[in-house]
């Protein structure tokens, strides 16, 4: 995972394109690990009522994959 927040803090939400590019994750681990997680999805994916397109609270849900869904080396 690159560098989540480089030179410029990100705050507000993204979609799931624009957070696959922020993040740096690939495609794969975000679909196949993190967006299958259940409290990932219950803290930072949100939908307008009648929408198809998930937004996800950029900060945090880095924070988030950083703390719990990484493994160290």
């Amino acid at each position: 995972m690159k560098k989540a927040l480089p030179s410029q803090e990100y705050v507000g939400f993204a979609d799931t394109d624009e957070f696959q590019r922020i993040s740096g994750i690939s495609d794969a681990d975000l679909k196949k690990k993190v967006y299958p997680n259940a409290e990932f999805k219950k803290r930072f994916i949100r939908r307008f009522p009648g929408s198809r397109k998930r937004y996800i609270k950029i900060k945090p849900a880095i924070d988030y994959i950083w703390d719990y869904l990484l493994e160290g080396e």
